[in-house]
């Protein structure tokens, strides 16, 4: 027999999910504690499985919670896109849409996103801001932005996180690297080898450098970009190897690279960060349906996931304080 789930019940998991928290997820959909309580009890019993891990501060996803959530995510934005056909295009979405978005992010899974959701909404203009952190907090706090892809450690008074993922780093480096041997790349083994680098500015770079300087080595930044196809460029034709994020990392078919995982483990957050009293439009809500798995995936897809690197990480700091 088909379980008797319903809207109430997919938003109901899909926010819980995303915030990691009973308060901050009711206090989203407008419903009491015991209400949303209720509701995922339900869910859990039609469905015959437990899909939330409660903790006494946070609330996290089961083995069969993620599996279900790409489902649930799905149903509701078949939901959404069908019943905004019912109405005008134009009166259901804002035509213009703003997004801050680190050069990482920007990199491979933003395009592949709005490709995507190109097709499903083609009358929304979507306008992508580049940055680093400082600047994106910057214009997310100002409301010059929809929403930023940022970090959500320290976002600026007035600002909210969500859909927070943590991603490891990784060792990029071209054919024939005299490391390229290592199975494991020690951060020490790196001290006297030429990187190919992001600008001292970005949060990248401090990463990196925080990480060199915690096992007192400094590293060689030989050649310094703000372009990441540049810098594949670079290491491509031997100039140096480059320690990046997951998502960032080249197809694991590019026999130009070899990739490797870096000891001790460097990680970063990254999550969506919005004006606290000023809700999500419907656009920006469609796009992060399209985004959030594609960024799951780059981040612990199955070329990452083997290293056992990177997981997703709902809610922010303080939400999973809740």
């Amino acid at each position: 027999m088909v379980p008797d789930i319903g809207f109430k019940h997919l938003n109901a998991i899909v926010s819980l999910a995303r915030f990691g928290s009973f308060i901050a997820a009711a206090s989203y959909l407008g419903i009491s504690q015991p209400g949303l309580s209720r509701i995922i009890q339900q869910s859990e019993k039609k469905l015959g499985a437990g899909l939330f891990i409660r903790g006494s501060r946070t609330v996290s996803l089961t083995a069969a919670g993620h599996e279900f959530l790409p489902f649930a995510e799905r149903m509701i934005d078949e939901f959404t896109r069908h019943t905004e056909k019912l109405k005008a295009a134009h009166d259901a979405f804002d035509a213009r849409l703003t997004i801050a978005t680190l050069m990482s992010v920007s990199h491979l899974v933003l395009p592949m996103a709005l490709l995507e959701f190109a097709r499903a909404y083609p009358q929304v203009f979507v306008e992508i801001r580049e940055g680093v952190v400082s600047t994106i907090n910057e214009e997310v706090r100002s409301g010059l932005v929809d929403f930023g892809i940022g970090n959500p450690d320290e976002p600026p008074s007035g600002v909210t996180a969500e859909s927070v993922m943590e991603e490891a780093f990784f060792a990029v480096l071209p054919q024939g690297h005299p490391l390229a041997h290592h199975d494991v790349l020690q951060l020490v083994d790196v001290k006297d080898a030429p990187m190919v680098s992001m600008p001292v500015e970005s949060g990248l770079r401090r990463a990196i450098d925080a990480a060199a300087a915690g096992v007192g080595v400094n590293f060689i930044h030989g050649v310094v970009t703000n372009q990441y196809s540049s810098l594949f460029g670079f290491v491509a034709n031997g100039l140096g190897m480059a320690i990046l994020p997951a998502s960032v990392l080249p197809p694991a078919d590019d026999s130009n690279f070899v990739v490797r995982p870096i000891n001790p483990t460097i990680t970063r957050r990254i999550g969506v960060m919005h004006l606290a009293d000023r809700p999500l439009s419907a656009a920006s809500e469609a796009f992060l349906r399209t985004l959030r798995p594609l960024l799951i995936d780059a981040i612990g897809g199955s070329r990452k996931s083997a290293f056992n690197a990177s997981r997703p990480v709902v809610g922010s700091p303080a939400e999973r304080r809740q």
